[in-house]
């Protein structure tokens, strides 16, 4: 291929150029992330990110071993972490199921 001929497709988000400040239209962006996807964009420790879903600071879905967040839920978990005056949201119990806590 010539230097004349270039191919005009855009490339698809990969787990290396996957993070917040993309140029990319949002109906490019994944809307379910991995913790690998989420830990990589994050530029955190993949314990750290474990350690929000288990104290439900992050919602997640888990799907065999894999769990996976939304991207809205990781994008207002990003701002909760970096405004640390913000009490975190923690998901409510349903009166019946306070007993077990």
């Amino acid at each position: 291929m010539s230097w004349q001929q270039t191919d005009r497709t855009a490339p698809k988000p990969t787990d290396a150029t996957l993070s917040l400040n993309t140029t990319m239209a949002p109906a490019d962006l994944p809307r379910w992330l991995s913790l690998n996807q989420i830990h990589k964009m994050q530029r955190c420790r993949r314990e750290t990110v474990i350690e929000a879903m288990q104290r439900g600071e992050l919602p997640f879905e888990q799907r065999g071993r894999i769990r996976y967040a939304r991207l809205s839920d990781v994008i207002a978990w990003e701002e909760r972490r970096l405004r640390p005056d913000i009490e975190p949201v923690r998901g409510l119990i349903h009166p019946e199921l306070e007993e077990f806590v």
